[in-house]
């Protein structure tokens, strides 16, 4: 601490450089926590999935759809505790840049089978007795200002159909950019080649345990059918999902690190050109009494404080503005976008290094030095 004022004045000594390498600094480590928290996001769905849930969807794609009537065979399944039809509607609000997720479910089983939403006894029984009702995360209320009683019409480009709902509660937990209407309700006002379908069936499990015996029953039943399923847990299902785009999880890593390749090259570009310049003040250091450890160390600090404050700089903006603004409003499948504390301390632990490793090489060879050669060093 004893040398904290030299350190400092050293650091203004060229006030300029200092504050474009700790804006390359934050600005890099503002990017690397935003494209940190985004990879975070994408495995949160696949960790909130439930152990005791199942989907069946038809086994060639999610684009083929299966007949209702497979609905009561899977629920005579030995283990399921319940199911219900999952049907993608697809429907848009107003205008194409409004497109939430928009499902036909079993109203009544819905709070059952996810009951991670959470609504009052209320709304849950308003909901379940009105055939036009509908449900709606909370999140939807922020972006759109929905309400309980509001009539809301959406158009799906899928059945050529425009159906009104009618809000009946604001539900949280578990996707809240969702809507969830009867699915009954939209069956009667679809075309007669639409009837009687869905788009997959979510299954309840009676124990985890019983979830790799439910999924083989199932496909086993429907195998020589017309409509043969696969049926896979929640998580698995999940993970289907994520792979589709795993090209844009791969691409995200070759950016950080061109990130972190680009800070390293700045910092190590402005700490080699600060030992440099001060060649002949080591000579002088060593002439009075400093020893090469003290020398290095002096410039080690240097870098490390530079490295810290725009650390904090960077990390404290990353926590300010995206604790500020819920960007998973505007993003699809996030259910949020705050980032975690292993991100932080990540990015505060790389700019440690950074620091390092930007001026390790130069502080060593200068320290190194005899007094004679650094006095008359030209550099």
């Amino acid at each position: 601490m004893k040398f904290a004022k030299l350190v400092l004045k050293n650091i203004l000594r060229n006030k300029r450089r200092t504050v474009l390498t700790l804006l390359s600094l934050t600005v890099s480590l503002f990017l690397m926590i935003t494209l940190a928290t985004i990879l975070t996001e994408f495995d949160k769905g696949v960790d909130a999935t439930s152990p005791l849930r199942l989907a069946t969807r038809h086994s060639v794609s999610l684009g083929f759809i299966l007949p209702m009537a497979h609905l009561q065979r899977i629920r005579s399944t030995p283990g399921v505790k319940d199911a219900m039809p999952f049907n993608w509607f697809g429907g848009i609000y107003k205008d194409e840049r409004n497109f939430f997720a928009n499902f036909g479910v079993d109203a009544a089983k819905l709070r059952t089978i996810y009951s991670e939403l959470k609504m009052s006894d209320a709304e849950w029984q308003a909901f379940i007795n009105d055939r036009q009702g509908a449900i709606v995360g909370q999140k939807l209320v922020k972006l759109y200002g929905f309400a309980p009683g509001q009539k809301v019409t959406l158009k799906s480009p899928i059945y050529n159909q425009s159906v009104e709902f009618v809000i009946r509660g604001v539900c949280t937990g578990g996707d809240e950019k969702t809507l969830f209407f009867h699915s009954d309700y939209l069956n009667e006002l679809l075309p007669d080649w639409a009837k009687d379908q869905a788009s997959l069936f979510t299954i309840l499990a009676n124990s985890a345990d019983d979830v790799p015996k439910i999924a083989q029953t199932i496909d086993s039943t429907f195998a020589n059918s017309d409509a043969p399923t696969k049926t896979e847990s929640e998580r698995e299902f999940a993970l289907s999902f994520m792979a589709m785009i795993g090209g844009v999880k791969r691409f995200l890593y070759p950016i950080m690190g061109a990130i972190t390749f680009s800070v390293l090259l700045i910092m190590g570009n402005t700490m080699a050109m600060t030992v440099r310049e001060r060649t002949k003040e080591v000579g002088t250091l060593k002439a009075i009494g400093f020893q090469r450890r003290t020398i290095a160390g002096l410039f080690l600090a240097e870098s490390l404080l530079v490295s810290c404050i725009g650390a904090a700089i960077g990390i404290g903006a990353a926590v300010f503005v995206y604790g500020s603004v819920d960007l998973s409003l505007y993003i699809p499948n996030f259910g949020s976008f705050v980032p975690t504390t292993q991100t932080l301390v990540s990015a505060f632990v790389l700019a440690i290094l950074v620091g390092l490793v930007s001026v390790f090489y130069s502080a060593y060879r200068v320290s190194g030095l005899t007094i004679a050669e650094a006095l008359r060093s030209t550099e």
